[in-house]
């Protein structure tokens, strides 16, 4: 006969901190901390504050060190956690610190990273460029051992152009004019450049 199990569902109660354990502030993650200060005690070397030096228990026949004495010195363990439900009816505390130096500037890099992705996508968009000709530009773009092609001279152009240039845009929001200048925005307004720097070309006047 085959056997059928069922999913046991979790058992998730109410997340109550121990006694003595005060609220503490919020997680990143919005979780709340909580702060136990526990009183303990730990052996530490028994020293004489006369000689600084470590008391030994000695052998009362022969006065021979035998073993260093210790005595007890009282504490506070101060613990820092939340709580999380283990879905079986317990909860652990877990312990939380601070985070470090380098794990705030890789949370930095990383919302600074997240930013440049949105702003470079909404210029991608305004730009209405397809992503096909986007790609097209960057292969089109001169490798480190090819030299820029050097500005147009719109007074040489003039007898050449034979229809209406279009601003070639060679980076998100970056449009290269057909007389070497680089304008910021859309489209629309490289266009509006373009157009006119070829009014400008129409009236300056031939040598």
């Amino acid at each position: 006969m085959r056997a059928t199990f069922t999913r046991m569902q979790k058992i998730n109660p109410e997340l109550i901190p121990p006694a003595n354990a005060v609220a503490f502030g919020i997680t990143p993650s919005g979780k709340q901390l909580y702060r136990l200060v526990t009183p303990r005690t730990k052996a530490v070397p028994d020293v004489d504050p006369g000689t600084g030096e470590q008391r030994w228990r000695k052998n009362q026949m022969t006065g021979e060190p035998l073993y260093p004495l210790n005595k007890p010195e009282s504490y506070e363990q101060v613990r820092t956690f939340y709580l999380e439900s283990q879905g079986n009816g317990n909860v652990q505390l877990v312990d939380w610190s601070p985070p470090s130096e380098e794990q705030l500037a890789r949370a930095q890099k990383a919302l600074r990273a997240a930013e440049m992705r949105e702003a470079l996508l909404e210029a991608l968009v305004e730009s209405g460029i397809e992503p096909s000709a986007l790609v097209a530009n960057l292969k089109a773009k001169p490798t480190p051992n090819e030299s820029p092609a050097s500005p147009v001279d719109p007074t040489a152009m003039g007898s050449t152009q034979t229809g209406p240039r279009e601003p070639q845009m060679f980076a998100p929001g970056r449009w290269r004019l057909s007389n070497g200048e680089v304008v910021k925005g859309t489209r629309t307004d490289a266009i509006g450049a373009e157009e006119a720097v070829q009014a400008a070309v129409k009236v300056l006047p031939k040598e």
